[in-house]
């Protein structure tokens, strides 16, 4: 996960904690599952919030607890080592890890077109291409999907490891020097970093990757294999009930940025979070689509070879190794 971190509370939500108004007979039926998240609370984590507060996860027969992460490298080792059921994760990094031989699948895929990007500010870089980021002090965390979808697009693209000039930065770091002109431009996800740079009353420059053959997933969810096997059912209802949150947060992300913003604390502003979540919603699957969650042969096999081309990937899995549609939404 690149996105800039927000301030992180330490405590977990739990959801469907009012399972216990629930009847005797609805109590004894709800499973619980335990969800890691790819970061500390942002914006759009709200989805888990709606589930909860409007009882999506209780109609659904599940009891969840989520917790917030540090960073979907992290997350896809914790959730292969069973220590969570479930994560929500950079889908990216999570094929790295099964690739590893780390035990999970992704469950569903939701954002099918990375957001990864170069982002400076309008007026003081112009961001048109490879050739345009040679000479620019360019921020970047090492490490998790920043630092690969950064190795993968220079290869994709002939950009000799020492040609760009990369200044190494934690995530929180990014965003001030971004503003304050230490760095020329970051990379990270556009959604995010757009939404920074237009509360600081700037426009940004974005140059997503994805235009410069950068083929890879978004956000989604991956289960522990032990989890597919033993809790499917609940796998299927927690998702329901969190594609049922995302298509209200659609309808009314104002809303959803209230709730949020209520229960936990996170960086910016109502407008900030409202950009911020839009920005993502844009490059996501509506919710209310019948293909949400669903993934291909097609874009699994171009994000494998690309990792393997980048030697993320050394030894071959077949796809089924990586993905499954079996636990989707009905």
């Amino acid at each position: 996960m690149t996105a800039p971190r927000f301030a992180m509370s330490r405590r977990a939500l739990v959801a469907g904690a009012a399972t216990l108004a629930m009847p005797a007979i609805a109590r004894a039926q709800a499973e619980r599952l335990r969800i890691l998240l790819d970061w500390g609370w942002l914006p759009y984590h709200s989805s888990f919030f709606v589930a909860q507060e409007r009882g999506y996860f209780r109609d659904a027969g599940v009891e969840v607890e989520v917790e917030q992460g540090r960073g979907s490298n992290t997350t896809a080792i914790m959730v292969g080592q069973r220590a969570y059921d479930l994560g929500h994760v950079n889908i990216t990094n999570a094929a790295a890890a099964i690739a590893r031989g780390v035990p999970l699948k992704a469950v569903a895929v939701y954002q099918h077109r990375t957001s990864a990007s170069f982002v400076g500010i309008k007026g003081r870089v112009t961001l048109s291409g490879p050739a345009s980021l040679r000479g620019l002090r360019i921020g970047s965390t090492p490490g998790g999907s920043d630092g690969l979808s950064l190795t993968i697009f220079r290869r994709a693209n002939s950009i000799p490891d020492n040609a760009l000039n990369i200044i190494s930065l934690d995530a929180s770091s990014k965003t001030a020097a971004l503003l304050t002109g230490q760095v020329d431009a970051v990379s990270g996800d556009s959604h995010a970093y757009g939404a920074i740079v237009r509360g600081a009353g700037q426009e940004p420059e974005v140059m997503e990757l994805a235009n410069f053959g950068v083929p890879l997933l978004g956000f989604g969810f991956a289960a522990s294999e032990q989890a597919i096997r033993e809790k499917p059912e609940a796998i299927r209802r927690a998702l329901t009930a969190i594609r049922r949150a995302m298509a209200d947060i659609v309808t009314d992300t104002e809303a959803a940025c209230t709730l949020i913003r209520s229960r936990v604390q996170i960086a910016g502003n109502m407008a900030q979070c409202l950009d911020y979540t839009k920005g993502l919603q844009a490059l996501s699957t509506p919710p209310d689509d019948p293909g949400w969650g669903r993934s291909t042969s097609e874009e699994w096999r171009a994000l494998i070879d690309t990792l393997q081309a980048a030697g993320e990937i050394r030894q071959q899995r077949p796809l089924d190794a990586y993905y499954t549609n079996d636990l989707l939404p009905r």
